[in-house]
């Protein structure tokens, strides 16, 4: 066979069939499954896709929670040649059947809780398009025989196509190739994170995410490791887990670690793991505050990552060596970072400007998007939107999403920076901040703030502490209380769905104190 994904399930299949790939936890319960087990299912999955009609080069939709179903199902479209088009579990029907029809997704998979669902967004398609059939994950598996190798396909095929967040407009579908995806795949696991196989990675993000799929399948089936399998995030019990299994790294976004840090924060003898070599924070910058608190309860230090769905962890601030607090790290190996100033050139380091990336991490395209593809990637560099910097070291900084920024009064406000100091209060467990279109400044400053359970804080005292810590043009001027923030697929936070409530009325801000300075 060609070198494809499929390798990575493949090869520990052959070489080391009988060692645990994957431990499915449900609560108290588990179940191991071997490499072996794993590879005979994904090729029944591929027997049963042949078996219908699907050929090399079909796309098939794959709409299922982490667990074995999923594990199978992605794997066995892997083997039959088929691209992948993950679709999240939280996803509505309308937001599945955008996907199966603009992917053009000949079968869609689900799961049995998903399974209605998958029925009612296939009703929405266009009755005069191409027929997509859809089927449970189980009903794949005794449908057909086994076939015997998975295909051998041109490393330049088609492997997935994710969705972006839809964050800026309607989702767009990236699309990744074999070649991208195993070379990207190998350089992490070899160069960056120096995971063997008896490392023990936890499972708990959406495997229909890049960083989930990436960091807790490919990676650990690329080293030949088991992957610790969740199909739900909850604080208390993921870290019975973690010290159950003897998890030693784990990949997770910054919602993810404030929830570990809020729920431990009680006695000051909450258990940490022994087993954590480190931990790797993506998805969204991380408060200082929280990553302290954080490692203080899991016991080991953690460190951020950089990437995003067209240009996949670019930047790692990976061991050896301390963490460099505030940093990504450096470019991962075969990946180049630039950062250009306001006119396109090449800025000079310590200069903020827009980050570029390029190398095998990138895309090859936006699926039916010439238009937007040849916007996006230019010379090679895939055009980020997102502001950074490099330091002497050339260590990546990102500051904050361009479309994120806000320009109060000529003044540049990165919302990432007074998040960070504003979630330094004791009374702060989680914070948000975006523009709000203002007749004298351009754009007003707003935090979206959640306060810590049994805490109290008033507008007034959140103005006085940012003051200690923040320039006078960059200080909220309007705070809004929640109970909680919105989150998208991924486990961001959704600052459009943010921006939304609060300009038809739906959140409500109070001026703060001092809101009449400048």
């Amino acid at each position: 066979m060609g070198v494809t994904i499929a390798s990575v399930l493949r090869q520990p299949a052959l070489r080391t069939p009988e060692r645990t790939a994957a431990v499915l936890c449900d609560g108290d319960t588990r179940a191991e499954v071997s490499y072996a087990a794993l590879d005979l299912s994904a090729r029944k999955v591929a027997g049963a896709l042949r078996a219908r009609g699907l050929r090399q080069g079909d796309r098939v939709a794959l709409c299922a929670a982490n667990g074995e179903a999923f594990l199978t199902c992605w794997f066995g479209a892997a083997y039959a040649g088929c691209a992948v088009v993950p679709i999240p579990v939280v996803s509505a029907a309308p937001e599945i059947a955008f996907r199966v029809g603009h992917a053009g997704a000949a079968l869609l998979i689900s799961d049995a809780a998903r399974a209605d669902l998958a029925e009612t967004a296939l009703a929405r398609l266009d009755p005069g398009g191409p027929p997509v059939a859809r089927s449970d994950a189980t009903a794949l598996l005794d449908a057909a025989p086994p076939i015997d190798v998975p295909a051998d396909l041109s490393p330049d095929a088609l492997a997935m196509v994710l969705y972006t967040s839809g964050t800026t407009g309607r989702p767009k579908g990236a699309t990744i190739t074999h070649a991208s995806l195993m070379t990207h795949t190998a350089a992490l696991v070899t160069h960056t994170l120096d995971l063997d196989p008896d490392d023990r990675v936890l499972g708990v993000l959406p495997f229909t995410h890049s960083f989930g799929l990436r960091m807790a399948v490919l990676a650990p089936f690329y080293a030949g490791a088991r992957t610790v399998v969740m199909d739900r995030f909850e604080a208390a019990t993921t870290r019975a887990v973690i010290e159950r299994e003897g998890v030693t790294w784990v990949p997770a976004v910054p919602t993810m670690f404030a929830r570990w840090a809020d729920a431990s924060a009680g006695p000051e003898h909450a258990p940490q793991h022994a087993s954590l070599r480190w931990c790797l924070s993506a998805g969204a910058p991380l408060a200082d505050p929280v990553r302290r608190r954080a490692e203080a309860r899991l016991g080991a230090p953690i460190r951020e990552g950089y990437g995003l769905t067209e240009a996949t962890f670019a930047a790692i601030d990976a061991p050896p060596g301390p963490p460099t607090p505030g940093s990504v790290g450096r470019p991962v190996w075969g990946v180049e970072v630039r950062i250009a100033g306001a006119d396109g050139a090449p800025a000079a380091r310590g200069e903020t400007g827009e980050i570029l990336v390029r190398g095998q991490n990138v895309m090859a395209g936006y699926l039916g998007d010439p238009g937007a593809t040849a916007a996006t990637v230019r010379d090679g560099y895939v055009h980020t939107g997102d502001l950074g910097r490099l330091d002497g070291d050339g260590k990546l900084f990102v500051v904050d999403r361009r479309i994120d920024l806000i320009l109060r009064g000529g003044h540049n406000v990165y919302p990432s920076e007074v998040e960070d100091a504003l979630a330094a209060h004791p009374s702060v467990a989680r914070v948000a901040v975006i523009g709000r279109p203002d007749r004298e400044y351009g754009e007003e400053v707003v935090a979206v703030v959640v306060v810590r359970d049994g805490a109290a804080l008033t507008p007034g005292a959140l103005d006085a502490f940012a003051r200690e810590r923040l320039a006078k043009t960059t200080v909220p001027r309007e705070v809004a209380f929640a109970e909680a923030l919105p989150l998208g697929p991924s486990g961001k936070v959704d600052k459009r769905a943010l921006r939304s409530a609060l300009f038809d009325g739906t959140l409500k801000t109070t001026r703060c104190k001092a809101s009449d300075e400048s």
